[in-house]
């Protein structure tokens, strides 16, 4: 038996003549254990050292990364209502963001450009109904300047009662734009003879076309498939002013044809005609192409915007042509709906 401090460890030999000789090696187990525990402990410490750095490395790189999406932020943050025109930079941004950029520039140009609607709107209501107010105003303070016989205060209430009924007027088509805006109004299509319903309405305006010196002409047959009230209100409007913008001595036509994609028609009028530039824009709100027209009327500049609201909720459309010495005013009324397949609705009771 031998033994080997330094080594930490034993050498034994056992056998005897008759037997093979055996050899044993002993050797202690604490050096390999604390060769693994330094080795786990080196690990250890590489590990956090690696996990911290990697940390600092990740923040740093995501806080330079988002350094665009806060810029944007804090730009958004700075926008208001009177600062509309204000546009976010999208060449110095990354192009995982640009593509935000780009699509709240938009969302910008159309809040921009509702806003602006919205006060023109607001100025020109309050313009409109500043007027029949002022005139209401003077004649009542003129009629009760001095004392005055019956008959002066009844003239005065009946031209008080036109001055309501404008206001009233104008109202009612603020309200009637308003809950198209919102889908409020209910549609009840019907199919109607467009040739007695466009009798109707030119009969309405043969007498005001007849004062004026102005020739009314009718030619309409077929189907349309119209909610009827909103139908004679939409020709109303157009023809109104037709008549109102026709010289003496013209002429004014309603005209009504199917075709394959639905129903036409057209009221054609004689006269100077509109400019290019204000076709695209007749059918604005308060929208008047000649501002010398500003105060005659009763539509206060929504009647041709409610034409093409009434238009919208049949699923058509309003257009308007013009040339030298006569404008169109088409109204585009799509065929019958289709009807649901039998038992398409749902099962049985």
């Amino acid at each position: 038996l031998a033994h080997d401090d330094d080594a930490q460890g034993c050498l034994a030999r056992a056998g005897t003549a008759q037997a093979p000789l055996r050899i044993v090696i002993v050797r202690q187990r604490s050096d390999r254990l604390a060769i693994l525990k330094r080795y786990a402990a080196d690990l250890a410490g590489g590990l956090l050292a690696g996990t911290l750095v990697a940390t600092v490395l990740a923040f740093a790189v995501v806080r330079r990364g988002m350094r665009p999406l806060h810029d944007v932020i804090g730009k958004a943050n700075d926008i208001s209502t009177q600062r509309l025109a204000s546009r976010l930079s999208v060449d110095d941004v990354p192009a995982e963001l640009r593509e935000l950029g780009v699509a709240f520039n938009a969302m910008l140009d159309r809040l921009e450009e509702g806003v602006q609607r919205l006060s023109g709107f607001a100025a020109d209501l309050a313009h409109d109904l500043r007027t029949p107010v002022n005139t209401l105003m003077m004649q009542t303070q003129v009629a009760l300047s001095r004392p005055r016989a019956g008959g002066e205060y009844e003239a005065l209430l009946a031209s008080n009662v036109e001055e309501y009924e404008r206001l009233a007027r104008m109202i009612e088509n603020t309200l009637f734009l308003a809950r198209a805006d919102h889908a409020q109004l209910a549609l009840r299509r019907e199919a109607l003879d467009a040739g007695r319903e466009l009798a109707q309405i030119a009969d309405y305006f043969e007498m005001l076309a007849e004062d004026g010196g102005i020739e009314l002409r009718l030619d309409a047959r077929g189907t349309v498939h119209a909610d009827p009230v909103l139908l004679r209100r939409a020709v109303n409007n157009l023809m109104a002013n037709a008549v109102r913008h026709t010289p003496r001595g013209g002429h004014v036509d309603l005209v009504a044809r199917e075709d394959g994609e639905g129903m036409r028609i057209d009221v054609r009028n004689t006269g100077t005609g509109i400019a290019p530039e204000h076709l695209g824009q007749l059918f604005e709100r308060y929208y008047r192409a000649d501002p010398a027209r500003a105060e005659g009327g009763s539509s206060a500049g929504l009647g041709l915007a409610i034409v093409r609201a009434i238009m919208q909720l049949h699923g058509g459309m309003a257009t308007a042509t013009s040339a030298e010495g006569a404008t169109v005013f088409t109204l585009h009324f799509p065929p019958a709906p289709r009807p649901a397949p039998a038992g398409a609705g749902g099962g049985s009771d």
